[in-house]
């Protein structure tokens, strides 16, 4: 049961349901398709994920022995020769997994994995990692979004950017939870970006449903901030998985901003934020 925790630690597996939001985001924005297709697709952005999540610790293991000694691998629970194989398999499975629904989804895919890849290789050497690690987001919605029925949609594009600045805010605050760095200036600016630009793309005139997504996304990530106090000290650590858990808000925000959101909709996004926010009880995001 241990080891079992330990992959699912390794795996942030907290956050599998905001890769689910972004996907479910852009396939709305793309006009559906059959089911199938889109459960096969966030099945392969799962697989992606998880694997770009495993190695991340294999290649931060010498930084986690020395500031984060209580990770997996330097706690021994998980052998790194294990994890690398593991990534390589789940790699090939979600590439394979695309190829199965098209080309072009295929090609994304193997463009994500290009870019994840990449981002775990040079991100705690260069602030390079932070547009790169925001690109994979974006990804997401490239990914889904060329097997819509509508194919990639200026919407999508418009959603993958937003979302883009939002995870640029979120990960540049990141770079400092494990670190004496101050918090980052930049990263703040980043989150209210998207929000301004789904407030520009929604009106007015706003749909009814329109003010409960926007203040709700607003509300949460002010929630994030005022939850990081601890003993009167903010600790940005504390910002990151409710800032995480929040990806499903900013989504639902993004479609009611193009007026695609109904009751059912609202449900379903709500749903998967309650499920990262649960999730990460017990499993942390970051």
């Amino acid at each position: 049961m241990a080891e079992i925790r330990s992959w699912l630690t390794l795996g942030r597996i907290s956050n599998l349901s905001t890769v689910w939001a972004n996907g479910l985001c852009a396939w709305i924005l793309g006009g559906g398709g059959e089911a199938s297709v889109l459960l096969i697709l966030l099945g392969a952005l799962s697989l992606i994920y998880v694997g770009g999540m495993y190695l991340n610790d294999y290649c931060d293991v010498r930084f986690d022995k020395e500031l984060r000694p209580e990770r997996p691998i330097p706690t021994g629970k998980v052998s790194r020769n294990s994890v690398l194989i593991v990534t390589l398999v789940f790699f090939a499975a979600g590439i394979g997994s695309a190829i199965s629904i098209n080309s072009f989804s295929a090609l994304f895919a193997g463009i994500l994995v290009g870019i994840v890849v990449l981002y775990n290789l040079v991100h705690k050497y260069t602030v390079l990692g932070v547009p790169l690690m925001a690109a994979c987001r974006t990804g997401v919605y490239v990914t889904v979004g060329s097997a819509t029925l509508l194919g990639l949609t200026p919407q999508i594009w418009g959603a993958g950017v937003l979302m883009f600045f939002y995870i640029l805010g979120v990960t540049a605050l990141a770079r400092t939870e494990s670190t004496e760095l101050k918090a980052s200036a930049v990263g703040y600016t980043f989150l209210v970006v998207p929000m301004i630009g789904i407030f520009y793309i929604a009106g007015p005139p706003f749909e009814k449903l329109f003010p409960i997504s926007y203040c709700l996304a607003a509300l949460w990530i002010s929630i994030a901030f005022s939850m990081a106090r601890k003993g009167g000290t903010f600790v940005i650590g504390k910002t990151i998985g409710p800032l995480l858990a929040g990806i499903c808000l900013i989504d639902l925000a993004i479609l009611n901003s193009m007026h695609l959101v109904t009751v059912s909709t609202l449900g379903i996004f709500l749903v998967l934020f309650a499920l990262a926010w649960i999730a990460q009880r017990y499993v942390p995001a970051t």
